[in-house]
């Protein structure tokens, strides 16, 4: 059986949530809620997502947020997917960390933004971990009481226009879930879109589009072509892509490197692909040439913003 359309267009918000396999943990720690952040914020740079709410709780997480290009299974490809490999490196395991596709609902900016918000944020309170939601740190609660700017992917501005104060704010979060929201969540199985009749009628023709990320436009594309990337990095690096997939014994060629790595990274290849575009006998090559890219990205900032400028252009193609 085929998977269900994703309602994915243009500036739709989603209240997207997922839970560890068999309802481990996915987050052990200070560092891994710092590495799930820390990729959201790479989702934001690379396709400007822009985030109202979040909680992270031990074994799930909710995140809401808004994708101008409408391409939410992408984002969340790079989200779910690139965590648990840094998850899976830092544990030492291998497999699957979620249990399955991520849950995203469409939600009314009008009717229900505010109240999504005030659910994230209550979230651990829900759940036993904390008797106030401002003593829970993986939320972005605080964010919003600070009033500063923490992170630039937060927008916490479009719900604060809605009240005359922080404490005005509080007070709304404090006063709690409507009974009609609990109820929804507590479902079994949620619907797929959270809004009024006229906004449930606008989201069913929706979904009688089939988007480029459906499951059955995945073998052709979903994902920038390995020309795409070797094009824009031998731009980027002052080289013709012959150039920049020839190896010369002795000589140093960063541009290559990079290309292998955002190949790998952006078209989802194999190592074994990468290595026959590139011309190389043994995919252990074109694995050295990524970790030593990622190793750099890692410490070094303008070459970091180089490789985030090239993920950005790249991931703009259009179709």
């Amino acid at each position: 059986m085929s998977r269900p359309l994703r309602v994915e267009y243009p500036g739709a918000v989603y209240h997207v949530m997922n839970r560890g396999t068999a309802r481990q943990k996915v987050f052990l720690g200070r560092s891994d809620y710092r590495e799930f952040l820390k990729t959201v914020s790479e989702a934001h740079n690379l396709w400007g997502i822009e985030v109202f709410a979040y909680c992270l709780m031990p074994n799930h997480y909710h995140l809401c947020l808004r994708t101008p290009r409408g391409n939410l299974s992408r984002v969340m490809r790079h989200i779910d997917g690139l965590y648990t490999q840094r998850f899976n490196r830092r544990h030492n395991r291998d497999g699957s960390l979620f249990r399955g596709r991520y849950k995203g609902i469409v939600v009314d900016v009008d009717e229900y933004l505010l109240a999504v918000v005030r659910y994230i944020h209550l979230n651990p309170v829900g759940g036993g971990l904390a008797s106030d939601p401002r003593h829970y740190l993986w939320s972005s609660h605080e964010d919003y009481l600070s009033g500063t700017k923490s992170r630039g992917w937060l927008n916490r501005w479009e719900v604060m226009d809605h009240f005359g104060s922080t404490e005005e704010f509080e007070e709304f979060v404090q006063s709690g879930n409507e009974e009609e929201l609990e109820e929804f969540y507590e479902k079994k199985k949620q619907g797929s879109v959270l809004g009024g009749e006229g906004f449930r009628e606008r989201v069913t023709r929706e979904m009688g589009k089939v988007g480029i990320e459906h499951p059955r436009y995945e073998r052709v594309w979903v994902r920038p072509t390995a020309e795409r990337v070797l094009k824009e990095v031998a731009r980027v690096y002052g080289k013709t892509v012959e150039e920049l997939v020839r190896s010369r014994r002795g000589e140093e060629n960063e541009g290559r490197k990079v290309g292998m790595y955002l190949m790998k990274r952006l078209s989802d290849m194999t190592l074994g692909e990468v290595a026959r575009e590139f011309g190389v006998g043994s995919y252990g090559v074109v694995g050295w040439a990524c970790h030593g890219v990622h190793e750099k990205r890692e410490r070094d900032r303008k070459f970091r913003q180089r490789i985030e400028h090239l993920e950005s252009v790249i991931c703009q193609q259009k179709i």
